[in-house]
């Protein structure tokens, strides 16, 4: 009798990622998140078609945008609509086909997209990360916060720019990992450099002069949660050794004792700084930022997902006390939000609403308010000369990041801006 043989398993191809295919889509700012797949190139886009996938609008004419994707490059043309169309701040001429750029904003009616050539993931809007907002441009961070919980790593680093919210960050890894509490955030830049080790390892009694009993020091008092390590980059050379016994061990030496002390604590530090570039040039210790990078979170600057910007305002506001209803809002407004490079990210974007309410308290958001605090606007993200972005990387000293933020665009653009200049 003849042995059986194997069957022959059926091929499965290349594994798509978890975050599916990349594809354009116009992802809605305002009124509320929700991504739309772009349509076929040589479709018109109007009150219709905005209608039957659940935005109405109705001071959009029935034929009002037709985009164009000849050649690959996405164009749109105003096709005479009633109350025209707007990218960028700027109203197209009737029916000229005017580029769409990645990251550009586009007004019809009451309605603001932002176009995305790779979009990933699920058209629906994502929730939170913690305390931080962010339906469609935090999805970098999703990703690898979730992730961390099957493997859970010792040390996590949070990257960003100032006022991206990286302590918002920090207590949702920190959830995820189990360690939400105790919860010790220590912004390193703050603490003075004789009182470091004292306070943050402990000290026995009689360790110095003013030392009349002993103190366990933060990290120990905290044993069992996390540490948050803000502001990393500031940490002097030598406390950065110090530290760095913490990371390898996980113990801790007070002032003063002869004997170190165990701990089990969740290292997580923020920086708004390269440390790449900080040990390259000598200034932070190569072994303590391996340690320190065992997982990286990266967490994008507001001008880099201005789609969640409405959604993020929201919520500022409600944090207030303060609700922002649309019905109550300008759409000229919100695109004057949208067009704003905010260098300080979210935190700036919260000083900027508060100061809008004191000069309007009335509900919502007028144009007229927002510049009384921001100035008149003379943003124009298509008016990009290759002159303006070669002063600008120049005067960055060819720090393309820098001088993104200097032009008020995302890295990314700039990067796209000079490839296609060549």
């Amino acid at each position: 009798m003849a042995k059986d043989l194997p069957t022959t398993s059926a091929h499965r191809g290349p594994a798509v990622p978890e975050g599916g295919r990349r594809r354009a889509a116009l992802v809605c700012a305002f009124p509320r998140p929700m991504a739309l797949a772009l349509p076929d190139s040589g479709a018109v886009l109007g009150r219709a078609w905005l209608s039957e996938r659940g935005l109405a609008d109705t001071e959009v004419s029935g034929a009002h945008v037709r985009v164009d994707r000849a050649g690959g490059a996405l164009r749109v043309a105003d096709a005479g609509s009633r109350n025209g169309t707007w990218v960028n701040g700027a109203r197209l001429a009737p029916r000229d086909l005017t580029p769409l750029d990645p990251g550009s904003i586009l007004r019809l009616g009451r309605t603001i997209f932002v176009y995305r050539e790779e979009f990933q993931g699920s058209l629906d809007p994502a929730p939170p990360v913690g305390g931080l907002v962010g339906p469609y441009g935090l999805r970098g961070v999703t990703l690898p916060t979730r992730d961390l919980a099957p493997r859970p790593p010792l040390n996590v680093l949070i990257e960003g720019e100032t006022g991206v919210g990286k302590e918002l960050v920090a207590r949702a890894v920190a959830a995820a990992l189990g360690r939400a509490t105790p919860f010790a955030a220590v912004n390193v830049a703050g603490v003075a450099r004789g009182v470091f080790e004292s306070q943050m390892f402990g000290h026995v009694a009689g360790a110095f002069s003013d030392a009349r009993s002993a103190a366990p020091g933060i990290i120990v008092a905290h044993d069992g949660g996390t540490l948050f390590l803000d502001e990393i980059g500031e940490l002097d050379l030598d406390l950065q050794a110090k530290l760095l016994r913490l990371l390898e061990n996980r113990e801790v030496l007070p002032v003063g004792a002869q004997r170190a002390v165990q701990v089990n604590v969740l290292v997580i530090a923020a920086t708004n700084r390269s440390l790449e570039a900080m040990v390259a040039a000598g200034a932070f210790r190569r072994d303590l930022f391996a340690r320190l990078a065992m997982a990286r979170v990266d967490v994008p600057a507001l001008r880099d997902r201005v789609e969640d910007l409405f959604s993020v305002a929201s919520e500022l506001s409600r944090r207030a006390g303060v609700a922002l209803a649309e019905t109550d809002v300008e759409v000229e407004a919100i695109e004057r939000l949208l067009l704003e490079p905010w260098p300080g990210n979210v935190r700036e974007l919260d000083a900027a609403l508060a100061a809008v309410r004191r000069v309007d308290p009335a509900p919502g958001l007028r144009l007229w308010a927002l510049e009384e605090v921001l100035g008149a606007s003379t943003a124009n993200r298509s008016a990009l000369t290759e002159e303006m972005v070669e002063a600008a990387v120049a005067a960055e000293g060819g720090n393309v990041t820098a001088a993104a933020t200097r032009l008020g665009i995302s890295r990314g653009k700039l990067l796209r801006y000079r490839k296609r200049a060549k």
